[in-house]
């Protein structure tokens, strides 16, 4: 009977029970059946959308939609379990998958499943690994029913951004990545992209173009702040937008060491061509881009000397202080681009913008009778910096280089050139001369033969990095450095044409800019620099300890003189080791690594002007062994640099040996990888003769005569 009574009490019980767990099952198909359509009104930060925001420009409907369950393969699926999840195949996973929409919470799936599979998680930045996310969709239960939804039968490509607004990190860390993905799975111009995660350091977005790679598509995005030209959209507020298929991730791709993939050679020049013929594949192109840049440059004028009156500003903007796609292009100065007598050579040719737009030198310049002054000159550009890194000397370098008959492109991209204008300006530049930063990352768009290009970044002589040898290599080009002071003096007609530049503004902006730099404390007593060493060491230098160091300085006059005294020393010609000892390594060091980087720097004109004979003469035997070569064939595409890769010729700074080994050496080169025309056959080499790459052990650095002896 006891028996009896128990078995009837479970079964109360599970009839009790049964309900509750179908009543709960219910809820959350219900919550998960609307939550595509809940929070419409609010962005991924949780702000209300602004209403120039809320609209949705592609030409699409939404309509009932049978969006079946999602399916997807991935790079890597033909793995051993134990090889699956190691470190190189997580972060360069790329997966398809079948079915994928994207709302204005992000991107799902959707399952008929009552436990639906999740997809793998997919790291979708081409980066080093401290800056890997790792991402997939949601995934919402279809209950086997369609519903209301846009649908674009077309591939959409889901990527995120590092800086979006740094144009070297967008290019080559973001679009480049995204390129070879489009080109290695089949992506046409009519494709999406859905940026999913971006970084943003510098705390505004970048402006950058894209519409010369895609014609209809447009790319989503969910952060109202993300809506930086008419390429970007929200998705649609009614209904989601579903695609045929999308591939997710950019397969951990990049120039950089900190991928575990390369991209090849020839993404990068395709790219390039990509830029020229979008935007000037005849006059008439260039001229209506430049008129629309007009147009709307006008527009935004006009909005902002409205806000100015309405406010009552006094200082209303002009097109003189606004940068401006256009103004960038109408300062850049050329000499030496027409024939010349010699008496007006040293007057910049003012053409700005209104150049025809061509690729070739010799059509966009007369052509004249060099027979008596030799071949004809290389196009030098010098980029200039008005902030941190100017070049302090910039008139007398002009002056020597078209003294010595070379044709000279003075440019500054601090005045708001757009990615057309960039492309535009170095389509025909041998040799770029910038100080180390974000404009050697324009040197994609330079002429990738006749002559080899070449890069000089103009440094002072206490830092230096790899960065841009790393993608200049990963296009064939060729990198060198030259210092100009305060130390290293090569001779005393050096020494006197490199004086040391006592950077006091930018010491003082730098120590205001905050950040790390902001624990900075000078004017301490010993016994109060003592503390300040063992506050750092055990990580409590907090924000209340620095202000109560800075309120001591500031209240006592004695701290201000030695502040000041040890501010001299710190930021003058010597390494200041006895602050190094005072105040700890650490927040000196990276005080000084970061001003050393960004201080004004002189460039040693004679020995740069000798430099550029040498390389007049390395472009003369390349015009003349690119005039015997029996044929096209596809390594004599990367002969020339490779021959200045053998002759140790290639590269020239110290970290040149290790970054040549992976782009040139190693089997993650990126020459001669079967890229753009068969995407089936993805990283196999096209190159029959094997031989292109032998005799590359060697790789010293690159040590001309001319700036060195």
């Amino acid at each position: 009977m006891l028996k009896n009574f128990l078995v009837m009490k479970r079964c109360r019980r599970f009839v009790l029970t049964l309900p509750i767990f179908v009543g709960i099952i219910l809820i959350l198909s219900l919550q998960t059946h609307l939550s595509q359509y809940n929070n419409n009104n609010v962005d991924i930060k949780g702000r209300p959308f602004l209403e120039h925001n809320n609209h949705w420009r592609p030409p699409t409907v939404a309509r009932p939609t049978e969006v079946p369950d999602a399916t997807w393969t991935c790079t890597g699926d033909d793995l051993p379990d134990n090889e699956k999840d190691s470190s190189k195949n997580r972060r360069s996973r790329q997966c398809v998958v079948q079915n994928l929409c994207v709302d204005r919470k992000g991107a799902f799936i959707r399952s008929s499943e009552w436990f639906p599979k999740s997809m793998p998680e997919i790291n979708l930045i081409g980066s080093d690994v401290s800056m890997d996310f790792y991402w997939r969709p949601r995934v919402e239960r279809s209950g086997g029913k369609p519903m209301q939804a846009h649908y674009i039968d077309e591939t959409l490509f889901v990527h995120g951004l590092i800086a979006p607004d740094h144009f070297s990190h967008w290019l080559y860390n973001g679009m480049m990545p995204l390129y070879s993905t489009i080109k290695r799975f089949n992506g046409t111009k009519d494709s999406w992209t859905f940026r999913a995660r971006s970084f943003v350091n510098h705390g505004h977005q970048g402006k950058w173009e894209m519409r010369h790679v895609f014609q209809t598509g447009y790319e989503l995005v969910v952060d109202q702040d993300e809506l930086t030209t008419e390429f970007q959209t929200l998705p649609p507020q009614n209904a989601p937008i579903c695609f045929r298929q999308a591939v997710i991730g950019l397969g951990s791709q990049c120039g950089l060491v900190g991928c575990e993939n390369n991209i090849p050679s020839d993404v990068y020049s395709d790219f390039r061509d990509l830029i020229s013929d979008y935007y000037w594949r005849t006059p008439q192109t260039w001229e209506r881009h430049l008129a629309g840049r007009q147009e709307s440059i006008d527009i935004a004028l006009a909005k902002d000397r409205q806000v100015a009156t309405e406010t009552n500003t006094t200082s209303i903007p002009t097109a003189n202080t606004q940068k401006t796609p256009l103004r960038c292009l109408d300062l850049v100065r050329y000499y030496n681009f027409e024939p010349s007598t010699g008496q007006d050579r040293l007057v910049a040719f003012q053409e700005s913008k209104n150049r025809v737009g061509q690729i070739s030198p010799d059509t966009v310049d007369p052509e004249v009778d060099h027979s008596a002054n030799g071949p004809r000159r290389l196009v030098v550009a010098i980029i200039q910096r008005f902030g941190s890194r100017r070049v302090v000397n910039d008139k007398e370098l002009v002056e020597g280089l078209v003294a010595a008959g070379y044709r000279v492109k003075w440019i500054t991209f601090d005045s708001g050139c757009g990615l057309p204008e960039t492309a535009y300006l170095l389509r025909d530049v041998n040799v770029m001369l910038s100080p180390h930063g974000n404009s050697i990352g324009s040197s994609i768009f330079m002429p990738s033969h006749n002559p080899v290009p070449t890069i000089v970044s103009l440094d002072p002589s206490r830092y230096s990095e790899s960065w841009f040898i790393n993608t200049a290599s990963a296009m064939g080009q060729r990198f060198m450095q030259t210092v100009c002071g305060p130390n290293q003096y090569l001779d005393d007609a050096t020494k006197a044409r490199c004086p040391y530049y006592k950077d006091e503004a930018g010491a003082y902006k730098l120590i205001a800019r905050g950040a790390w730099i902001e624990r900075f404390v000078l004017g301490l007593s010993d016994e109060q620099a003592k503390s300040y060493r063992d506050k750092a060491a055990k990580g409590k230098l907090t924000p209340e300890a620095i202000e109560e160091f800075r309120n001591y300085v500031t209240h006592s006059p004695t701290a201000q003189q030695l502040a000041k005294k040890e501010l001299d020393i710190l930021i003058g010609p010597e390494i200041p080791t006895a602050l190094i000892t005072k105040y700890g390594d650490g927040v000196v060091w990276h005080f000084l690594e970061t001003f050393w980087r960004d201080v004004p720097r002189y460039v040693d004109v004679p020995r740069m002007v000798a430099f550029m004979h040498e390389l007049q003469q390395d472009q003369e035997r390349e015009q003349i062994a690119a005039a015997t070569a029996k044929a096209n064939t596809p390594q004599l595409k990367y002969q020339q640099y490779l021959g200045y890769v053998r002759q140790s010729r290639a590269c020239g700074i110290k970290y040149c040996k290790g970054v040549l080994r992976r782009n040139v050496i190693e089997p993650s080169r990126v020459f001669g990888v079967h890229s753009i025309d068969n995407p089936s056959r993805w990283g196999q080499s096209t190159l029959v003769d094997k031989n292109v790459f032998e005799g590359l052990e060697g790789l010293p650095n690159w040590l001309p005569d001319s700036l060195y002896a």
